[in-house]
């Protein structure tokens, strides 16, 4: 199977679908990882955000080597300000990704993220994927998905076991130097193992990675 991720800034992967990449890899699956935007452009307003940029390519490419990833396209749209674009050309982009891989499986972000940037690529997924993909999944981000936002929250129906791929998760994450926080920050190495833990108590497994199925044809 073809599996395709979408992912706005790098490290967003490996948060939400790092266990399950390690799964699919070790099924035979081919994995593509789509990141949208440059992911650090919001952060770094010094002559160094080039270098910063460089750098977190480098760390997302050796993500990509040590879980199987097959490829990765790196978009570059800037960071935190896709509300900026019109909507047309970030659905014509996932598009092209979409018509590019023909993948089986879609993993993207949820509508219930605060980040605004991870908000505009779920809405264009879902109109990216109305054809010719059988399976569509959201995952959650720790750091944005599980704030308050009125009615609508993260609600997962689909639970992956990544009891044996939690090692590999924590240590690609380790990976990302430059983004990863000291506990009890929500991306810091001990939180994402802590999330794993919670929904693994939520589906009676050591750890797991929990998701919204949008779309599934059998």
């Amino acid at each position: 199977m073809k599996i395709l991720i979408f992912a706005a800034h790098p490290d967003d992967e490996v948060i939400g679908v790092g266990g399950t990449i390690a799964k699919h890899v070790k099924n035979g699956d081919k994995v593509y990882l789509s990141i949208i935007t440059d992911g650090v452009f919001a952060k770094y307003f010094g002559q160094d955000k080039f270098q910063r940029l460089k750098e977190r390519k480098m760390d997302c490419l050796k993500v990509a080597k040590y879980l199987g990833i097959t490829k990765v396209f790196f978009h570059d749209l800037p960071d935190a300000k896709l509300d900026t674009l019109p909507q047309l050309e970030l659905n014509k982009l996932i598009e092209s990704d979409i018509e590019k891989i023909k993948p089986d499986i879609v993993y993207t972000h949820n509508w219930s993220d605060l980040h605004k940037d991870h908000q505009l690529i779920f809405e264009a997924t879902m109109v990216a994927t109305r054809k010719n993909v059988k399976e569509v999944y959201c995952y959650e981000d720790i750091g944005s998905t599980n704030i308050m936002r009125g009615v609508s929250q993260f609600v997962p129906n689909v639970y992956v076991d990544i009891s044996k791929e939690i090692k590999k998760k924590l240590k690609a994450m380790s990976f990302y130097k430059s983004t990863i926080e000291l506990f009890p920050h929500p991306i810091s190495i001990e939180s994402l193992e802590s999330l794993a833990k919670f929904r693994g108590v939520q589906s009676n497994l050591n750890y797991a990675e929990a998701f919204v199925c949008i779309k599934q044809i059998k």
